[in-house]
């Protein structure tokens, strides 16, 4: 029996990227190779802090009303989600995978989901890039997260360059962590209007309206 190590389950809105605001079942998976300084799930790091579960109890605890899903993490792809996906679709979810985009996903993995949302760790981090998207077209859309815009901003120029990605896929939001929200966004737009380049600026909704 296929079984996995989960954080939590729960039903809440879309807080972030292309699909913000859409009602959405969130299944948070345990366990995460990266140590990023901002992180907010750190609860998440360690697999065996989580409880380990098979698809039937997972499936029990999501809203079926609700026919789109979110698996994320800590890190979802450091265990064999293809199973999960494949009972989600079963069922008729859209199904969107939160990732660092450390770990390329499976061919069949790739077909299945619907939406890969990747997140790729800035040195604001703690950690430099080690990610290789050249001409592999499998993300839906880059977020990330912005803690000093100038040099943030400058290495995501250089990031797209190099991977030849195309800079409509790319979503910044503020640091979570910043005093003053509404002003971490206003100066991410400043920049981009300034820089003329055509990134998109989004909230972390959770953190304007305080829901998980």
């Amino acid at each position: 029996m296929v079984k996995y190590w989960i954080s939590e389950i729960f039903t809440s809105i879309q807080g972030e990227g292309e699909v913000i605001g859409t009602p959405s079942n969130f299944i948070r998976l345990a366990g995460c190779h990266l140590r990023c300084i901002w992180c907010d799930t750190k609860y998440a790091w360690h697999k065996y802090d989580g409880e380990e579960m098979s698809i039937e109890q997972i499936l029990d605890k999501i809203d079926k009303r609700i026919k789109f899903t979110t698996i994320t993490g800590g890190e979802p792809l450091l265990q064999d989600i293809l199973p999960l996906v494949e009972a989600l679709k079963s069922l008729n979810h859209k199904v969107l995978v939160e990732t660092s985009g450390t770990i390329k996903p499976s061919k069949k993995l790739r077909e299945l989901v619907d939406i890969f949302s990747v997140s790729p760790k800035l040195s604001n981090s703690g950690y430099k890039f080690k990610y290789n998207f050249k001409d592999d077209n499998w993300v839906t859309y880059f977020k990330f997260v912005i803690v000093n815009p100038l040099e943030d901003i400058q290495e995501i120029i250089r990031f797209i360059r190099e991977n030849n990605i195309e800079p409509s896929k790319v979503i910044l939001q503020p640091d979570g962590r910043k005093e003053n929200y509404t002003e971490g966004l206003r100066e991410l737009i400043d920049i981009i209007l300034k820089l003329g380049i055509p990134f998109r600026v989004l909230p972390q909704f959770h953190r304007i309206v305080g829901i998980q």
